[in-house]
């Protein structure tokens, strides 16, 4: 990585705790430049507006969730089923953090930001199409393998989790509380049955 990149990428994840944290409209590029200690001329430098600097974090947080993602639901010898239900598992533990105060980034950017920036919107519904499909294709080996019905529409199945979970990680900062979660964990496996 140059010396410009990793100013560049500096500032980017220094940012970003600023942003997940106040979101998008409690978060001012001095926020942004404060965090990472560097001038205000810097992030001018690297990124053209908030907006373009809200879309770059957007797409790091997503490149490092993919790949978890991915990690989490490869084979490693369990059912697909289970590797779905590990993978919750493992989101909730991560959700827990931070007093439940973070909840999910695409989530918050998409309640904030949806009715007032379309770049924004479109960056976020791009982000959790792609996370969807995901579990698509989980489920489609699930159907394979005899798990859930042949007949199962994985794709509406999918959108349905994945609905779901952005709506527990709401009410999970909602009530502060990991409540919401362990009502997921629970019910998601007797849906899928």
């Amino acid at each position: 990585m140059s010396k410009r990149e990793s100013k560049k990428e500096h500032i980017l994840r220094a940012g970003l705790k600023v942003m997940e944290t106040h979101g998008y409209n409690g978060t001012s590029v001095k926020d942004i430049v404060d965090a990472a200690g560097v001038p205000k001329g810097s992030f001018y430098n690297y990124f053209d507006s908030k907006q373009s600097f809200a879309v770059e974090a957007l797409e790091a947080v997503a490149a490092e969730s993919l790949l978890a993602s991915r990690k989490l639901l490869a084979s490693g010898g369990e059912p697909p089923l289970r590797r779905l239900q590990h993978y919750f598992e493992q989101n909730a533990l991560q959700a827990c953090e931070d007093d439940f105060k973070v909840g999910c980034f695409f989530g918050n950017m998409c309640q904030e930001m949806s009715a007032s920036n379309e770049v924004i919107r479109g960056k976020v519904r791009q982000i959790l199409a792609r996370n969807t499909e995901l579990f698509r294709q989980l489920l489609e080996e699930a159907r394979a393998t005899g798990e859930i019905k042949r007949d199962a529409d994985t794709g509406a199945i999918a959108e349905f989790i994945m609905n779901a979970w952005e709506g527990t990680l709401m009410r999970m900062k909602a009530s502060k509380s990991r409540a919401p979660l362990d009502a997921f964990l629970n019910v998601l496996p007797q849906l899928l049955r």
